[in-house]
């Protein structure tokens, strides 16, 4: 949960991040309708096959341009670039599988969600987030305390029950420690926790994860933290997103079918950024075990609680530099694992 300790951090936070909003792509052919003969016939033709203006043949599209509904005939989406009002980016899939990409960035935190239908010809494309400033949430009263805050909310999809999560490492450019990313990735399966004496929740989520080895080719993730074409390998670790925007601190992809989830990466900025890993923090330095941790919520199908009033929990969208607060979960962080996987 946030903060250096719950004393000294009682309401440390961002403030509410702007609500989602949605765009749905769909296909099918566009009706011709009822035409007269000749020249009437062909105009009407021609009209129909004319694909709408925000359809340019290449670059990234902008969602923000998209009318509501789309039908794929007008303009096909799969394996094209979308970019949200947020900022987030990602590669639609071409392969049947559906896509949600988050960022964490310094003042907040952003969503792409991208539902492929292939059988409906439907494309639903939502976005979450927004920016704000660090420190303490503009509202009159603090936070609630992290060990009595229930919120939480899933994701679209989520591994299956008793499943355990296979990843690899990448230790990227400046060698960011495996030991960090490996704690933060244990502290959400474990339900790792000071709100109790024993240092967990109990009893565990029934669902687990296994380091299995080095990745040389990095996470799915591109140098402006865009989620790419999927690789069938989960890889977490670090990656110089040059061409990221200055405030994103990390990015994680999942990839899905149905409501099942089948692959994840999550990639840690290291262009521009400081990393904390023990011993005495430097300012500006960010806790890559509580990045990791949060990071990890997503992995296992926890989507962002947004809100001043949630903002002590590990699944809020913002964490502070020299703060190992979200490394420790709170109840709603715990509560969504149990929804999601029981206990074995």
């Amino acid at each position: 949960m946030h903060g250096f300790s719950r004393a000294a951090k009682a309401g440390a936070a961002t403030a509410a991040l702007p609500a989602a909003f949605a765009f749905v792509v769909t296909a099918g052919a566009v009706a011709a309708g009822a035409m007269t003969a000749g020249s009437g016939t062909a105009a009407a033709a021609v009209q129909a096959a004319r694909p709408p203006a925000w359809c340019k043949a290449g670059g990234t599209l902008s969602a923000r341009a998209m009318p509501q509904k789309i039908r794929i005939a007008d303009c096909d989406l799969r394996g094209r670039a979308v970019r949200g009002p947020n900022g987030l980016t990602a590669v639609v899939p071409a392969d049947g599988t559906s896509l949600v990409a988050h960022s964490l960035r310094t003042g907040g935190g952003s969503g792409l969600r991208i539902l492929v239908d292939d059988r409906a010809g439907e494309i639903t494309i939502t976005t979450s987030g927004g920016r704000v400033p660090e420190g303490r949430p503009r509202t009159s009263g603090g936070p609630q305390d992290p060990c009595e805050d229930g919120t939480h909310r899933p994701e679209p999809s989520k591994w299956p029950k008793g499943h355990t999560v296979e990843w690899r490492y990448h230790a990227g450019t400046t060698g960011l420690p495996r030991s960090s990313v490996a704690k933060g990735v244990a502290n959400m399966a474990l339900a790792n926790t000071d709100c109790t004496g024993g240092g967990r929740f109990t009893p565990p989520p029934d669902i687990g994860e296994r380091y299995s080895g080095e990745s040389a080719g990095g996470p799915n993730v591109t140098t402006d933290a865009t989620c790419g074409e999927r690789d069938r390998v989960n890889t977490f670790g670090g990656k110089a997103m040059t061409g990221a925007e200055g405030d994103v601190l990390a990015a994680t992809c999942i990839w899905f079918i149905g409501a099942r989830t089948i692959e994840t990466d999550m990639a840690l900025q290291e262009h521009g950024k400081r990393w904390w890993t023990d011993g005495t923090c430097m300012p500006g330095s960010y806790s890559v075990e509580a990045v990791v941790t949060h990071e990890a919520g997503h992995v296992f199908g926890l989507a962002h609680v947004e809100g001043a009033d949630h903002a002590k929990l590990t699944m809020a969208p913002v964490v502070a530099a020299c703060d190992n607060g979200p490394a420790t979960l709170g109840k709603g962080d715990y509560d969504g694992l149990i929804d999601l996987y029981g206990t074995g």
